[in-house]
C-alpha cells in the first residue's frame, strides 16, 4: 500500500512537469508530420510514417525516461522532503520501487498517448493498422521500463547530471551487445577474450525490444517474442532495483 501512494505521488508530480506535456506536443507534431513529408518519398509513404511515428514514441520515451528518472533522489533531497517520507513508515526500499512504479506509469501515459496518435493515423490515413503495430508500441513501452530501472539505479549512485550520461551510454551500448558478443568470439584464446565475453553476458540486449523495423516492413512478431522479452525485462528490472535499493540503504540522505 505505502508503495502504491509513493507511486501515485511520483505520477501526479511527473505529470504536472512542463516538460510531460511538452513531450507529447513535440510527438504529435513529429508524427503528424511524417504525414505531411510521406509524399516526398514516392512508392515509400507508408514506410515513412509509419517508422518516423515509431521512432518519435521511442526517442521521446527515452528522454523522459532519462529526463525523470535521473532527478528523482536528487530533486526531493535538495527540496528535504525526502527526510519528511522516510520519516514515515516508508522503508528506503518502499520509497524506491515506489517512486520507479510512478515513472513507469507517467512512461506508460506517455506511450499509450503517443501510441494512440500513431494507431490513429495509420488506420485513418493509410489504412494499414496490423497487429505488428500495436507489438512494436508495447515492445517500446517494455524497454522504457527498462532504461528507467537504469535511470533509477543512476539517480542513487550519482548526480543528475552523470546519471543520465550513465543511463544514455548504457542505452547505446545495449544496443550493440549483439555486435560485443560477435567481437569477443572473434578474438584468439586468452585475457583479451574472456573479459569480452564477460562484458558481453553483463551487457542487456536492449535490441531484443526493437521490433520497430519488423512492424514498419509488415513482418510477423510473435507472440513467443513478445513474452521472452517481457520476462527478460523483469529480469533486468528486478536486478536494477535490488542493486538500487542496496545502494540507497547505505546512502546519507542529510
Amino acid at each position: 500500500m505505502r508503495i502504491v501512494q509513493v507511486a501515485i505521488y511520483t505520477l501526479k508530480e511527473t505529470t504536472r512537469d512542463r516538460v510531460f506535456a511538452a513531450s507529447i506536443l513535440f510527438a504529435a507534431l513529429l508524427i503528424g508530420g511524417s504525414a505531411a513529408v510521406s509524399p516526398l518519398a514516392a512508392g515509400q509513404q507508408d514506410k515513412v510514417v509509419k517508422d518516423i511515428g515509431l521512432a518519435s514514441i521511442a526517442a521521446i520515451g527515452v528522454f523522459l525516461a532519462v529526463f525523470i528518472g535521473v532527478s528523482l533522489v536528487h530533486r526531493e533531497m535538495e527540496r528535504r522532503t525526502i527526510v519528511t517520507l522516510l520519516a514515515r513508515p516508508v522503508g528506503r526500499a518502499e520509497y524506491l520501487i515506489g517512486k520507479y512504479l510512478g515513472v513507469v506509469l507517467t512512461l506508460a501515459l506517455n506511450t499509450a498517448a503517443m501510441g494512440t496518435l500513431f494507431v490513429l493515423l495509420v488506420h485513418f490515413h493509410l489504412g494499414t493498422l496490423a497487429p505488428g503495430h500495436v507489438a512494436a508500441i508495447y515492445m517500446i513501452g517494455v524497454e522504457l521500463a527498462v532504461i528507467a530501472s537504469f535511470s533509477v539505479l543512476f539517480s542513487v549512485v550519482s548526480s543528475p547530471a552523470l546519471g543520465g550520461l550513465f543511463t544514455l551510454a548504457l542505452f547505446f551500448v545495449g544496443h550493440l551487445a549483439e555486435d560485443v558478443r560477435t567481437f569477443a568470439s572473434m578474438l584468439p584464446a586468452g585475457a583479451g577474450r574472456t573479459s569480452a565475453e564477460a562484458l558481453a553476458f553483463l551487457l542487456p540486449n536492449l535490441e531484443m525490444f526493437n521490433v520497430k523495423g519488423m512492424a514498419v516492413y509488415g513482418k510477423p512478431i510473435g507472440a513467443g517474442l513478445l513474452l521472452w522479452a517481457t520476462a527478460y525485462a523483469c529480469g533486468i528490472i528486478v536486478s536494477s532495483l535490488f542493486v538500487a535499493s542496496v545502494a540507497f540503504r547505505r546512502k546519507d540522505l542529510q
